[in-house]
């Protein structure tokens, strides 16, 4: 197809193994630690809420929203916890699942983390009661790396350098894919009692997006994105009639996370054409 890099066994971008914690995203290490569905859990403005996650769909992440209490009253032990559906109070864990997890779940795993006087919860759960692979020895150590720096691997800012390592591939094409009417079509039913706190989680989502756009484009085509309504691309394209079929790659990447009626609300806006760097550079980095 030419524009679109569509990973179904190795992804591409990601990093080997043997690299640091510190270069992956949350997405990247959930992955090669086989965690297919899972986040964190920190404390924003008083309550606990995902603030990472993978594989979660969007319902799930707005019914994230906890206390503190909650954690320590229900999971007494700093090492793993699993719960299944013949467990006394697997119940009181569905609530933070949509509608479609909550009846697929069979069981959840869960870890406390004290990080100095932060409390931090690893989630995780299976559609299969058995669908946990055993965790590393220094998994704590590296959830942590992974989590200070996520954002910034995430969401690294293109550089000189590789904006001239697109350019001398051929002629640039430039372009936006506006979420902001996917995100507020499936935001649109949340109740959050305050709206930090709904951006915060509208933010978890789009980080999910912004992963999940990112698995589409082979290198060394950038994506970035300094607004959660928006990602800019900068890439080696045949025409624009393949806008097409990244919307609907899009919006089959995006069904799980978000619904597929929302995911069709996706649009994707033209800026044109380049072989000047600095201007690929300044189109991709400004506001």
């Amino acid at each position: 197809m030419g524009l679109l890099s569509v990973a179904r066994g190795m992804q591409s971008g990601l990093l080997a193994k043997a690299e640091s914690a510190s270069v992956l995203t949350f997405q990247q290490w959930a992955k090669q630690n086989g965690f297919e569905r899972c986040g964190v859990f920190r404390s924003r403005n008083g309550l606990m809420l995902l603030e990472c996650a993978y594989g979660v769909d969007a319902q799930s992440v707005f019914r994230s929203i906890s206390t503190q209490d909650f954690w320590n009253g229900s999971v007494h032990s700093d090492t793993w916890v699993t719960i299944d559906r013949e467990s006394p109070n697997f119940t009181a864990f569905t609530q933070f699942l949509g509608p479609e997890a909550r009846e697929k779940t069979r069981a959840f795993r869960i870890l406390k983390i004290n990080d100095g006087q932060e409390l931090i919860v690893f989630f995780q759960y299976s559609y299969t009661p058995a669908g946990f692979l055993n965790a590393k020895e220094n998994f704590k150590q590296e959830l942590l790396e992974v989590t200070r720096c996520h954002k910034q691997s995430l969401l690294a800012e293109p550089t000189s350098e590789l904006v001239d390592a697109l350019s001398k591939k051929g002629c640039v094409r430039l372009f936006l894919i506006s979420t902001k009417r996917a995100l507020e079509d499936c935001s649109s039913k949340i109740e959050v009692c305050e709206s930090t706190l709904l951006k915060m989680l509208v933010n978890t989502v789009f980080e999910e997006l912004f992963y999940k756009t990112k698995k589409l484009f082979s290198s060394p085509a950038l994506i970035y994105s300094i607004d959660p309504d928006e990602i800019k691309v900068a890439s080696i394209v045949n025409s624009e009639t393949e806008d097409e079929i990244l919307k609907e790659q899009l919006s089959i990447e995006y069904a799980d996370l978000i619904g597929n009626e929302a995911a069709n609300k996706i649009i994707i806006l033209t800026a044109g054409y380049s072989n000047d760097n600095e201007e690929i550079l300044d189109y991709l980095l400004r506001g």
